[in-house]
């Protein structure tokens, strides 16, 4: 970007653009960049590990991951006659047990999970959902 300033005129321009993408940072993301930057901030930004204790990790992917087609029920018939062209069959996926498999994709996850540090949990919800998936998405990404 620095590579061709030729003139005062090109660093003046740059330089006030520069300046002026700065002043939009959001504080939380600058104290950020800083406190990593800094070796005597390290505590307030690392926490502890668990490497000595157990550790959850929520995966959510939203927006164009298709769920039936991530975790797989290709021993369900219901499964299988509603997704005529899209659903996966038991010699495509990677099988977790006889009913569930993962997407051919997941072979990472998958050794993951053969290692029994994963586990898959399916059918959670909370009570008296009210349909909006707007509102939805609220509830779950407040926890």
């Amino acid at each position: 970007m620095f590579d061709d300033l030729t003139s005062r005129r090109i660093f003046l321009q740059r330089g006030l653009t520069m300046l002026a993408v700065g002043a939009t940072v959001p504080t939380f993301l600058d104290q950020t960049v800083m406190a990593m930057a800094n070796p005597l901030d390290t505590p307030l930004t690392q926490r502890a590990s668990g490497k000595d204790g157990k550790v959850l990790v929520v995966v959510q992917l939203a927006g164009g991951n298709d769920g039936l087609n991530t975790v797989i029920p290709y021993g369900d018939d219901a499964y299988q006659k509603a997704r005529l062209t899209l659903a996966m069959g038991g010699k495509d996926v990677l099988k977790v047990n006889d009913y569930l498999g993962l997407h051919p994709n997941l072979a990472a996850l998958k050794k993951i999970f053969d290692d029994g540090k994963m586990s898959i949990i399916q059918g959670v919800g909370y009570p008296n959902p009210n349909r909006s998936h707007f509102r939805s998405t609220d509830i779950w990404t407040s926890g």
